[in-house]
């Protein structure tokens, strides 16, 4: 089958922003493999190394730690967390959205309000009052971000099954007595899929810099692990003298986001999804 220009252009768009993501991942979790430094290994003698000292390819932070250590396991940590959350919020937004949409009246009208309701809640309230409750950490992240990002799904769900069920073959499947189960699973899903993956793909950047912002704020991952947003944390104190603790964990995730964009957008022009589902 051949593309139209627009299409190929999405194709190659979304294999780019794949292969960077993939690639910038691999690299530093070879490269901080490959120079075996501990990231929290702290070295007085060397505090503030210059990028290109000796051993040192990124310089080090106030404690003499490997900024390339660091970023490396920090993309490790930052791209498993936004995955995770991207894999559970879309598992529960598609629960949701197929009973919501398929099951009709009542039970359609509970679920939009609680879509609603969650709509209207402060992110960051609801963050901060978490991790009074049960503090911080990866599982209690992931959980929380999920929450506020399952809706997304649900609604568009809803809205391409309320389609789906007009549909001739749908009521035909139903004609021959066809289970319910088996009408969602074989005819329902597959229409949604392309949706949910061009979401997926845009929302995973999303994902990374709500996780980066709320490292920023210390209600993010908590030491000994660490992610892009907390190295930028740990390091804006010491930005007038040592732009590099910051910089290079910046422009990492800003690359994961391009990356994570154009993944989104390619997928989007090649699947023929409309900008304004999305925006929904």
């Amino acid at each position: 089958m051949r593309l139209r220009g627009g299409r190929f252009a999405g194709v190659g768009a979304a294999l780019a922003g794949g292969i960077a993501i993939f690639a910038a991942a691999l690299a530093l979790a070879l490269a901080g493999t490959l120079f075996m430094v501990d990231p929290n290994a702290q070295d007085l003698g060397t505090t503030f190394a210059a990028p290109l000292t000796e051993g040192h390819l990124l310089g080090t932070d106030s404690l003499g730690r490997d900024v390339l250590s660091w970023i490396a396991h920090s993309v490790t940590t930052s791209l498993k967390i936004g995955l995770a959350i991207v894999a559970l919020s879309a598992l529960l937004g598609i629960v949701v959205g197929v009973i919501s949409a398929y099951i009709g009246g009542a039970l359609d009208t509970l679920l939009m309000r609680m879509v609603d309701l969650q709509l209207a809640i402060p992110p960051l309230l609801l963050f901060i009052a978490a991790a009074a409750v049960v503090g911080t950490s990866q599982t209690t992240l992931i959980l929380l971000v999920s929450v506020i990002s399952w809706v997304t799904y649900a609604r568009l769900v809803r809205t391409q099954i309320l389609v789906e069920k007009q549909r001739a073959s749908i009521a035909a499947a139903r004609l021959a007595g066809i289970g319910h189960v088996r009408i969602v699973m074989r005819h329902l899903l597959p229409s949604i899929g392309s949706v949910v993956l061009v979401v997926a793909s845009l929302q995973l950047g999303f994902v990374l810099l709500w996780e980066a912002s709320l490292a920023f704020v210390n209600l993010g991952v908590q030491p000994p692990d660490t992610s892009l947003g907390f190295l930028i944390a740990q390091g804006r104190s010491t930005l007038a003298q040592a732009w590099w603790v910051v910089v290079f964990p910046g422009v990492m995730l800003a690359l994961l986001l391009l990356a994570a964009n154009l993944v989104g957008d390619g997928l989007r022009d090649y699947f023929g999804v409309e900008a304004e589902v999305i925006d929904r």
